[in-house]
């Protein structure tokens, strides 16, 4: 890997509920945490001020995961009972929001994804995402890297 420059920034504080209907145990059960976002950010050429990001410039990135985080429930695109869950949406009852994999791991790509593109647009290109992870709590979290 060539060298380069990596910052790292971290957003707290994003309490939601999800389930992870195929499983086998409790999981199975709506349950929540308060979810941390931790992004490693790269680039080989930093800015003016010698930045590899403009951390002030992620209030795209915030307002986003407030959107799909903050008091939300998370389903699967495949959950038997997500049209359950769209009325219940519908009822005012929950704020859903559908993922193509509403646990951890499946977060943490899609979040990559979805940030990837928002960095990518504002710095041309300049900056690239390493790393996501996504923490449920002290003890778990899942990260996913798009790797070399």
């Amino acid at each position: 890997m060539s060298a380069h420059y990596t910052s790292t920034k971290r957003f707290t504080g994003f309490p939601c509920t999800h389930r992870q209907w195929k499983a086998h145990s409790h999981c199975k059960f709506v349950h929540g945490y308060s979810r941390e976002f931790y992004f490693e950010f790269a680039c080989k050429e930093l800015t003016e001020e010698f930045w590899v990001m403009d951390f002030g410039g992620l209030k795209e990135v915030r307002t986003w995961l407030e959107e799909m985080f903050d008091h939300t429930f998370l389903a699967s695109d495949d959950d038997p009972f997500l049209e359950t869950f769209k009325e219940l949406d519908r009822q005012g009852v929950i704020q859903l929001r559908v993922l193509p994999n509403a646990g951890m791991e499946g977060t943490a790509k899609f979040v990559f994804d979805n940030v990837t593109k928002m960095v990518n647009e504002m710095t041309q290109g300049r900056v690239w995402i390493t790393k996501v992870e996504v923490r449920e709590n002290e003890k778990n979290s899942a990260i996913y890297s798009p790797g070399n």
